[in-house]
C-alpha cells in the first residue's frame, strides 16, 4: 500500500477542519475522527475493487 494516499486522508480531514473554522461551523473531535475513517472505508474498497479489476484482466 500507499503511503502517499494515508496521508492525503489525513491531510484532506485536516483540511476540512481548518475551512469548517472559517465558517465558524462546530467542531468536534469525533467528526476528525469519523472523516478519516470514512476516508480509510473508501480507500479500501478502492483497493478491494482494484484488485477484482487486475484478477480479471489476468485471467482473460
Amino acid at each position: 500500500m500507499r503511503l502517499g494516499i494515508w496521508v492525503s486522508i489525513v491531510i484532506s480531514a485536516i483540511l476540512s477542519f481548518i475551512i469548517a473554522s472559517i465558517y465558524e461551523q462546530p467542531l468536534h473531535w469525533y467528526l476528525f475522527v469519523l472523516i478519516i475513517f470514512i476516508g480509510f472505508f473508501i480507500n479500501t474498497i478502492l483497493i478491494i475493487v482494484r484488485t477484482k479489476e487486475e484478477k480479471e484482466k489476468n485471467e482473460a
